[in-house]
């Protein structure tokens, strides 16, 4: 009886596989090209498929993504190149996290993406 319990507390601290935690709700922002182009993608089954088609949003002009799984992204942007990104559960603080990192007086909001939470 006692390895049963042991065995079974053993299985509930194991962590869960990734798709489990995440549920399949992978998003993606791709961004850096020129005029600021910029390609979204969310609620894909998992990193890869989701940048690669935020990738293909932005018809092959973008040079960087960030990914992010049952959250908000926003990229900000100056003339300069300054860059902010940013991760959250919520959408206005994505935005502002991503406005403050970029760092430059005028920085500007260029994506924001949602995943289902």
């Amino acid at each position: 009886m006692s390895r049963i319990v042991l065995v079974l507390l053993a299985l509930t601290l194991l962590p869960a596989p990734a798709a489990a935690q995440d549920g399949g709700r992978w998003g993606a922002i791709a961004f850096g090209g020129p005029e600021r182009a910029t390609g979204t993608a969310v609620d894909y089954p998992g990193p890869g498929e989701a940048r690669q088609a935020a990738l293909e949003n932005c018809g092959g002009r973008c040079t960087r993504t960030i990914t992010f799984a049952r959250n908000c992204g926003a990229v900000a942007e100056a003339p300069s190149g300054a860059l902010g990104w940013e991760r959250s559960r919520w959408r206005s603080r994505a935005i502002a996290r991503a406005l403050a990192k970029c760092g430059a007086r005028d920085c500007a909001l260029v994506a924001w993406a949602c995943t289902a939470h």
